[in-house]
């Protein structure tokens, strides 16, 4: 599962000094990232890299990792060449070390919110860097704004030793996965559970208990991983908007995943080698 492995050695304490040769410069272009190709692998570019390609991008710091700082900005396409190209931002999922992949979940999510935000959303004004801390503060009423944060949950719901997957409708994620939604205004993440399983399949759960949780920076949400039992009948009834498909799985047919970084593959294999129980104990 995608984390940060060293939290200590993580800030978000905005720096606003220059950029130097060796920070690390993440570029985006709506959902692409530029990245230096290394063999069959890809790296973080530095500033060295990619300065003479984009000599006026606007960077903002995002964070500090150790002794990385790392930057952030929004461009247009250029002609690339040599090393460096655009990749779709799911390339976190193959980039080696893990790390690498968590670094660019947390830029990703702070850049969609820079290029969202620049304009305050009570007076119209525009926004500018705090000095001091992770926010945006209005030129014109000084109101402040902090990065969007969407909590969602994701669920394991089991029926004795089987484990209900489903398929989303639209998604561009077409593996069978864990019913997931968004936290809506007024309720607990154990009652969005409880409603999201209701509202997609038609079934009832219980015994509703806490897991784990994940940064997801690529739709700017908090996962927060659960697992329930399924409370009544098994018949699934499906929410077409939502699902294209439903069932229930043995561990022996759990299917393939390509997708490790994700909590729904780590609570999917946990499941599929019978250790769900000592990680729900964990």
């Amino acid at each position: 599962m995608l984390f940060n492995p060293s939290p200590e050695q993580f800030s978000l304490i905005y720096d606003a000094a220059p950029c130097r040769e060796n920070d690390t410069v993440l570029l985006f272009h709506r959902n692409e990232v530029l990245l230096s190709a290394s063999g069959d692998s890809f790296l973080l570019p530095q500033w060295h890299d990619v300065r003479t390609l984009y000599p006026d991008a606007l960077l903002t710091h995002a964070f500090t990792f150790a002794n990385r700082r790392v930057l952030i900005g929004q461009v247009e396409p250029a002609v690339v060449s040599g090393s460096l190209s655009f990749q779709n931002t799911r390339i976190f999922r193959v980039l080696a070390p893990e790390t690498e992949g968590y670094l660019l979940n947390v830029a990703y999510h702070l850049s969609v919110w820079y290029a969202t935000h620049h304009f305050c959303g009570v007076c119209g004004g525009a926004t500018h860097p705090a000095p001091v801390e992770r926010a945006l503060v209005c030129s014109q009423c000084g109101y402040t704004q902090y990065p969007v944060i969407s909590p969602a949950v994701i669920v394991a719901v089991t029926n004795g030793d089987r484990l209900l997957l489903a398929r989303n409708t639209y998604s561009a994620f077409r593996h069978l996965s864990l019913i997931a939604g968004y936290v809506e205004a007024g309720e607990t993440a154990e009652q969005t559970v409880a409603r999201e399983v209701a509202e997609e399949t038609g079934l009832k759960v219980k015994a509703i208990r806490y897991l784990a949780s994940q940064a997801w920076g690529f739709s700017q949400t908090l996962m927060l991983g659960f697992h329930a039992e399924l409370d009544g009948p098994a018949d699934i009834v499906l929410q077409a908007s939502e699902l294209s498909e439903a069932g229930w799985y043995l561990p022996s047919e759990i299917p393939p995943n390509d997708s490790p970084a994700s909590i729904a593959f780590d609570i999917m294999e946990k499941f599929r080698r019978g250790q769900l129980s000592s990680f729900i104990q964990s």
